[in-house]
């Protein structure tokens, strides 16, 4: 997949000219970090067809989405995509065998809902309304609807940013299950690097419009010393756990045994066989 473009963007004090190239391979999850207002949710938007880019290249499976000389710009009903908000933006009036009934094509079977319910164990909600359904159940259902096409591409804009970590897990290992069975090549924009480093295989640093970094998570959310890291823009805890990039591989340790209490900016000392956390002064 290629995705080449630029666009001026105007939003904030002052304009800025968003300039990305982007290959990608087939059935990657490609993780696009950086600040605020550096561009990644627009290049989401001109990947669905949402914003239409000042000039530049889409090109899917040798199937272009966008060029500009000379013009093609598909329209967003026919890109092969599924779209994840934070906002979940279900139907509310609809049940979650509707809302996905409403998504999937007309030639396609039914049977296919009943797959994607039961592969992320939501098949107990497929009467409810989204109002009856918890944060994290509608974006599990938000998820279901987006991939029940089976797209080429899936954008998720952020997802799981408003809930609670036990349920971003869980969110989480949904994204991979749904992955490894549709292979479906997909953006993850994110802020928290142990999402980044527990999905992504590809990550891409954005910074004023610019790709600043790119390269795997190891290579990219590592520091020059293997042994000291620090928790917080490098790693993160979750559910006991550490994920951690050592000598450009990611490990994951269990702290559910510490002693000491901890907190973000303190910082691990590993050896082969064991681990110390020190209070940050």
């Amino acid at each position: 997949m290629e995705v080449d473009l630029q666009k001026q963007l105007r939003g904030g004090k002052e304009a800025m000219l968003l300039d990305v190239s982007l290959k990608v391979q087939e059935g990657e999850i490609i993780a696009i970090m950086g600040p605020s207002g550096a561009g990644k949710t627009s290049i989401l938007k001109m990947i669905a067809g949402l914003l239409a880019p000042d000039s530049g290249l889409i090109k899917v499976n040798n199937q272009t989405w966008y060029q500009n000389q000379p013009l093609i710009n598909v329209r967003t009903q026919k890109r092969s995509i599924g779209y994840v908000f934070q906002d979940y933006a279900l139907f509310p009036n609809m049940s979650v065998r509707e809302n996905l009934k409403y998504a999937l094509p007309s030639r396609e079977s039914q049977a296919n809902i009943d797959e994607i319910l039961e592969l992320i164990d939501i098949q107990n909600l497929a009467e409810q309304k989204p109002t009856a359904l918890s944060g994290g159940q509608q974006q599990r259902v938000a998820l279901a609807r987006a991939l029940i096409r089976r797209p080429k591409v899936l954008l998720l804009d952020e997802p799981f940013a408003a809930l609670d970590d036990v349920m971003r897990s869980k969110l989480q290992s949904d994204v991979l299950a749904l992955h490894r069975r549709y292979k479906t090549t997909t953006f993850l924009v994110s802020h928290t690097p142990a999402e980044v480093a527990r999905l992504a295989s590809q990550v891409f640093i954005l910074q004023d419009g610019k790709v600043v970094q790119q390269g795997s998570p190891a290579s990219v959310l590592t520091q020059t010393d293997p042994e000291t890291l620090l928790i917080g823009e490098i790693l993160a805890i979750q559910n006991n756990q550490i994920t951690l990039v050592v000598k450009n591989s990611l490990s994951t340790i269990d702290i559910s045994g510490a002693t000491a209490h901890y907190q973000v900016g303190d910082s691990i000392l590993i050896s082969a066989n064991q681990y110390q956390i020190h209070k940050k002064s």
